[in-house]
């Protein structure tokens, strides 16, 4: 460039490079203002799902779409919220009632912001523990007010609940048995938890829902027993004894050492009116055997209750007969 350039296309050559880079950054900032203002708002429109306020998450996402600041999927959020909003409108004009609460919760899926997806569960709960005896409210497959308890991961209230149902004398007592095994697991009790998995095989093992366990242990028990097994089909309501003597169950023997002659005298009634399943039987046979081996040490009537066991289920006998024998090749979980 030739130094003879007069002055004054100097000093336009000067101003040109100075307002070029001052142009730019004006223009970021301005975007960068914009999607704040975006996100403030959706963040505060989130906050509103929170508490459940439809009303004021309406105005925030309102505010996006009047700054052409939306998209698709905002504009779909909206219409989701504006749907939710007309529901809760006429539930609460509604006679409130359980299966009014239940219609909601069936309406609920998965395009749901997320935090307006809790706050209805949280709502729902609410409105069953205001009813008579929610405890008892069991819809199939799923809808109680533990299990949306369990659902928000509020697994002591879950806890509670299930207690109370099954204190209660809900129906089917082997689900709510291991729905309750399922909330002490996930609240880090493994020993309670697994006496409630036994009691629930034990009293109604069809009725418990096996697709919700909790405890990966069970569920790997259920598959080898299956796997075992002359009857694979048959293999649930045996999973207290198949538990045994795999080591993820323990016996209960309480009772016999409390009143061993009560206990043969129970035993004997209900045998006689055939009040237990071969399973509960077996189970009963196993605990005198144990208590009859490693405690009262009688061995003449030890053998007369193992030839019952043997006669109830010989296929579980030997396997029984090989635990006890100090056989671990088999007998111990993965």
């Amino acid at each position: 460039m030739s130094r003879e350039m007069p002055l004054w296309r100097w000093g336009d050559l000067i101003e040109r490079r100075v307002w070029r880079p001052e142009a730019e950054p004006r223009l970021q900032q301005l975007d960068l203002f914009s999607d704040t203002r975006r996100t403030v708002w959706h963040n505060q429109a989130y906050e509103a799902l929170r508490c459940l306020d439809l009303t004021g998450a309406m105005v925030l996402y309102g505010r996006i779409i009047e700054a052409h600041l939306d998209d698709r999927e905002l504009r779909d959020e909206r219409e989701l919220v504006a749907t939710w909003q007309e529901r809760l409108t006429r539930y609460r004009e509604s006679d409130r009632d359980g299966e009014q609460i239940h219609e909601l919760y069936a309406l609920l899926d998965d395009r749901l912001p997320s935090p307006l997806g809790i706050a209805l569960l949280e709502f729902m709960k609410a409105e069953l523990a205001t009813l008579a005896a929610p405890e008892l409210l069991f819809i199939p497959p799923r809808f109680h007010v533990g299990l949306l308890c369990y659902e928000l991961e509020n697994y002591a209230d879950a806890d509670v609940w299930f207690g109370r149902a099954v204190e209660a004398g809900i129906r089917p007592p082997g689900r709510f048995l291991a729905y309750r095994g399922d909330a002490l697991f996930r609240l880090g009790a493994g020993d309670p938890s697994r006496e409630l998995y036994r009691e629930a095989f034990l009293r109604d093992p069809l009725g418990v829902d096996l697709s919700h366990l909790a405890d990966r242990a069970i569920r790997e028990l259920i598959s080898y027993g299956e796997s075992e097994a002359d009857e694979p089909d048959e293999v649930v309501p045996w999973l207290p004894a198949w538990g045994w003597l795999r080591s993820v169950f323990f016996l209960d023997l309480n009772d016999l050492h409390a009143s061993e002659g009560g206990f043969l005298a129970a035993l004997a009634k209900a045998e006689a009116e055939e009040n237990l399943t071969a399973p509960q039987l077996w189970f009963e046979y196993l605990r005198y055997a144990e208590f009859l081996r490693g405690v009262k040490r009688n061995d003449r009537e030890l053998v007369r209750a193992r030839r019952r066991l043997r006669e109830l289920n010989g296929e579980l006998f030997g396997r029984y007969m090989k635990k006890i024998g100090g056989d671990k090749s088999w007998t111990n979980p993965r």
